[in-house]
């Protein structure tokens, strides 16, 4: 298998470097989710939650953009939870942007949403649908303020745009529209998350991102420590997921052992510039690196210090309340699989654009069912005890009823990634187990009275 993988990066491909470009292509033109799947009824076109009567997808606005906006979002009305869902009555206010967030008064939680690439402000399809689900579970009690992040949202194709060879080369990572845009997102929520945290010390955060936005809330968890308020995080087809990622994977498909496209990049700059300054020395390691992720085996240890080299490293106090969603199939977060494929010629770039974009378009409530369960489990404690007038130190474990989650669970490692993983070659096509319900919850006391 290596040897034709050898004969077919040099003679199929060309220049080494084309390796990257088809995965960056493939991985990043599924990045926009501008439309649901014809063929999917719970599709993401869908934001309404089962038991939610809120409208589905903003309207337009007057509301206009901060100085310095890159969002484009100035004739974007953000949309507030309908008034007929008594459940999620504290979910009722309208969203504001994030340079705007001060302008809102202290809450027991602000919800924060992060929007993919090319989508409109303020949260795009997918985060509408995950912010109406959380507030059809909302149990009425505390408050909550929404924030939606003011920020590019920069379209992947730019990406052709780029070096590809600079990309993979060069000692530090070229400035590039999409990644400056992601850089930037994160850059501005860690400053919304810092300062919020100063102004309103009581209040607990809960953060969503699709896509991009998953990215900017990875690099953003990677610079500010929000631990000791953070009562969730959904990360939906994320680039920079990767094995052993500090997350819970309560939802999706995706094996074990899936890395996305930013990660990826990340690991394979990381492994050439560890070959030297001889270019030949890192065409050869970048090849059989390359095979080496077909094949799923991954240098743990060094794919960990290259992500934290690029600021994409979750830290592993984010855990407990920090949960992944990737589907199989998705190339933005499950990168490897298409890749082989293509490099294998059992697929095409086309072919593997048309799939991925489907999949990529289906982080939808009902997928992300278990993943909102458990954050709306975790919100609603803190809301409760708000309510009461006792609202959770930060830092404390948040305490959750087993009735809300089901069966107490035992509390996974932080950092296993690869438990249950079987990963090989078959007729030239990348295969992983999927996960077969696999739910990895902590156990967590019980607030004390």
């Amino acid at each position: 298998m290596a040897s034709r993988l050898h004969s077919l990066l040099h003679h199929h491909l060309g220049k080494p470097a084309r390796i990257i470009s088809l995965v960056l292509t493939l991985s990043l033109l599924a990045a926009p989710a501008a439309a649901a799947d014809p063929g999917d009824p719970g599709g993401s076109g869908s934001s309404v939650a089962p038991d939610s009567s809120t409208g589905s997808n903003p309207a337009s606005s007057t509301e206009a953009s901060p100085s310095g906006s890159s969002s484009g979002s100035s004739s974007a009305r953000p949309s507030a939870i309908g008034t007929g869902a008594a459940s999620g009555k504290g979910w009722r206010g309208v969203p504001v942007s994030s340079a705007r967030a001060s302008s809102q008064p202290c809450a027991s939680l602000m919800f924060v949403g992060v929007r993919g690439s090319g989508e409109k402000a303020p949260y795009g399809t997918t985060i509408t649908g995950i912010r109406d689900a959380l507030a059809s579970r909302w149990q009425g009690r505390g408050t909550v303020r929404q924030v939606w992040l003011d920020y590019q949202a920069s379209d992947p194709l730019t990406l052709r745009n780029a070096s590809m060879s600079s990309l993979l080369f060069d000692q530090t990572m070229p400035s590039t529209e999409y990644f400056d845009s992601a850089a930037t997102g994160a850059t501005r929520l860690s400053a919304l998350l810092t300062s919020q945290s100063k102004r309103c010390p009581r209040e607990w955060v809960v953060l969503a991102g699709f896509s991009q936005g998953a990215q900017a809330i990875t690099e953003a968890l990677a610079r500010t420590d929000v631990s000791t308020r953070l009562a969730g995080a959904i990360l939906a087809g994320n680039p920079d997921h990767h094995p052993g990622q500090n997350v819970q994977e309560l939802s999706g498909t995706a094996p074990l052992n899936s890395i996305g496209l930013a990660a990826l990049l990340y690991y394979l700059r990381g492994q050439v510039g560890d070959a030297g300054e001889n270019r030949g020395a890192q065409v050869r390691t970048l090849i059989q690196t390359t095979i080496d992720v077909h094949k799923g085996s991954f240098d743990m240890s060094a794919a960990r210090t290259d992500i934290a080299d690029h600021q994409a490293l979750i830290p592993a106090t984010a855990y407990p309340g920090t949960f992944s969603i990737c589907l199989a199939g998705d190339p933005v977060c499950d990168a490897a699989p298409a890749m082989a494929r293509i490099l294998t010629m059992q697929s095409t770039l086309d072919s593997e654009l048309q799939s991925g974009l489907v999949v990529h378009r289906r982080y939808t409530p009902q997928v992300l069912r278990a993943t909102l369960d458990a954050v709306a489990a975790r919100a609603n404690a803190v809301g409760a005890a708000a309510s009461q007038g006792r609202p959770v130190p930060r830092g404390q474990t948040i305490g959750v009823q087993s009735g809300s989650w089901g069966r107490p669970q035992v509390l996974v490692a932080i950092g296993a990634g690869l438990v249950g993983l079987a990963l090989g070659i078959a007729g030239g096509v990348l295969v992983g187990v999927r996960r077969s319900g696999r739910r990895r919850v902590p156990v967590e006391r019980n607030l004390t009275d």
